[in-house]
């Protein structure tokens, strides 16, 4: 399994950088097999909602979490969805900061063999709506190239 890391400080897009990810990948023909959100789909606007994804795309099992402020939280849908699923590829949000008890910590510390630099990813804070895209879709590219190349 590969680990692919969407990180960034509070507010800096990391759930719309995943939501805009999830939203290419099945431009580029993905199938969802599972979708759990609070919302009936995902698109990007001024309130982006967290969500967990399951999608089968070039003959990979890619999970896609965008909750990934607390710890506990994240390691429990994790283990839930890696045991349920058998993914290829894992793709989460967290918060940037490398202190002990946050996100990026706890992946650090549980998946310490899946880290690879080439895997993050930062998020970039925009704070003219407008420009979302323009901004996030280079980056929400680069994971795409990486998903598949794995």
């Amino acid at each position: 399994m590969e680990l692919i890391i969407i990180r960034g400080r509070q507010d800096d897009g990391k759930t719309t950088t995943a939501t805009i990810l999830h939203n290419v990948l099945i431009e580029y023909g993905a199938s969802v097999k599972m979708l759990h959100t609070n919302e009936n789909s995902l698109s990007v606007g001024t309130w982006m909602v967290d969500f967990q994804a399951v999608l089968d795309w070039v003959n990979k099992r890619i999970v896609i979490i965008s909750e990934g402020d607390y710890k506990n939280r994240l390691s429990a849908i994790m283990d839930s969805l890696i045991y349920d699923y058998r993914p290829d590829i894992v793709v989460v949000c967290a918060r940037s900061r490398d202190v002990d008890g946050s996100s990026y910590r706890m992946l650090t510390e549980k998946y310490q063999d899946l880290i690879k630099p080439e895997n993050e990813f930062w998020t970039q804070f925009v704070d003219d709506y407008s420009r979302v895209m323009e901004v996030k879709r280079p980056i929400v590219e680069l994971i795409i190239n990486r998903i598949y190349n794995i």
